[in-house]
């Protein structure tokens, strides 16, 4: 497939001009300043959202027949998520980087409890499973999504499972933030993480907006859920349960690295305030 490359070197390639060139200064609107960036990620959220459309198209082959989304399944991925939030708390001990998120353990499993599930239908199809800006290659002003197996620590069995599709978007919003330090992870800076990240956080809040917006609107009428602001609680537990996998794996395979999920959790927290 020709292509220009994956989502990831084009964002970090995209980011570090920008910040050169501090064309990514707090006080410019984002828009303006990122407007053909975010274009490129609304086309990327529509992909997604025709991806997620494909899925719940009823095919008659078992393996990827949608189902319908029931109660008892957003319990069972609440109960999953505490799990794994007990797992990732166990490995945090010790960890210097991560005594903000230890002195605010219960806060995090209230948050997770607090995911709302959807009031209205839903249904649980295939997806992804591990979905970020590495997955996509640009190909003229467009995307081809890449890499159909899964998070690699997890068993071919669980990626098979039916699931809610918005696990890919609460990716595709984390890789944003991945994006947004490793913007400053250079043979230059190393990994000296800046005071100051004011000008890529007001990045990283236009273009989550820009991705939601869009993903939602390539969505409707789907199906997949009874609308958009329905399933507001279960992205925010498929973001918690991202970035609590974010943080084991770092801890365990990149310790330099674990100042990117322990903020991303830090600004989950926050978010609910």
């Amino acid at each position: 497939m020709p292509n220009q490359g994956d989502g990831w070197a084009y964002t970090l390639a995209y980011l570090e001009r920008a910040m050169e060139t501090k064309v990514a200064a707090e006080n410019l609107d984002s828009r303006s300043v990122h407007g053909a960036y975010l274009t490129l990620m609304q086309t990327l959220a529509t992909r997604t959202g025709e991806l997620h459309r494909a899925f719940a198209m009823r095919s008659g082959d078992p393996a990827f027949e949608p189902e319908p989304l029931t109660a008892q399944d957003v319990a069972g991925w609440k109960v999953k998520v505490r799990q794994e939030a007990e797992q990732t708390f166990a490995l945090l001990q010790g960890n210097e980087k991560a005594q903000p998120l230890l002195a605010r353990r219960a806060e995090i499993f209230a948050l997770i409890d607090a995911c709302a599930p959807p009031k209205g239908p839903g249904l649980k199809t295939r997806h992804h499973g591990d979905y970020h800006l590495g997955q996509v290659l640009i190909a003229n002003n467009d995307f081809v999504i890449i890499d159909f197996e899964g998070e690699p620590s997890r068993p071919l069995a669980e990626a098979r499972r039916k699931h809610s599709p918005l696990r890919d978007v609460a990716g595709m919003l984390r890789s944003f933030s991945y994006a947004k330090w490793s913007a400053y992870n250079t043979e230059k800076t190393g990994m000296a993480w800046p005071p100051d990240m004011a000008p890529l956080n007001v990045w990283e809040a236009a273009v989550r907006e820009a991705f939601v917006t869009a993903y939602a609107e390539a969505t409707r009428g789907s199906g997949l859920y009874a609308s958009f602001d329905d399933v507001g609680g279960l992205l925010r537990l498929f973001e918690l349960e991202k970035v609590l996998y974010e943080l084991r794996y770092e801890i365990n395979n990149r310790p330099a690295w674990v100042q990117v999920p322990v903020s991303g959790l830090l600004g989950l927290l926050g978010a609910e305030k």
